[in-house]
């Protein structure tokens, strides 16, 4: 049997990893083929090559840094998962070294894949 929790946790580990090396290739990897991410504020992005050419637009301008953590896990069955995380991060510019921090709640729409991976199928934000 699946342990929700444990999925959500390894979900935020790689997550925090791709997004402390300011990686938008292991990034887009996250995401499942049909995944949608839904930024605060801006339209839908689909597929992890749109995501994560979204998401390099971020690094080319700032070094970010986060600490992901599980909130909470909700097995709906065997292959879906929806969980929630909380995010502490901050950004760094190029341009002027101004340091912005920010917290967020993540949500995630959890799908493990033939492969038996677990990958992203939705995922939306907000700012706290």
């Amino acid at each position: 049997m699946i342990d929700a929790n444990e999925v959500l946790k390894g979900m935020c580990e790689k997550y925090q990893a791709a997004v402390n090396a300011n990686d938008s290739v292991a990034y887009g990897q996250l995401f499942a083929a049909d995944a949608i991410r839904i930024p605060p504020g801006s339209e839908p992005e689909h597929g992890p090559d749109e995501i994560a050419k979204s998401e390099q637009k971020d690094y080319d301008v700032a070094k970010w840094s986060i600490q992901s953590q599980p909130i909470d896990a909700l097995r709906i069955d065997e292959r879906w998962i929806y969980g929630i995380a909380q995010v502490d991060g901050t950004a760094i510019a190029y341009a002027d070294g101004t340091t912005n921090s920010f917290k967020l709640t993540k949500t995630w729409l959890l799908h493990q894949e033939a492969s038996g991976e677990w990958l992203i199928k939705r995922q939306m934000w907000n700012l706290k």
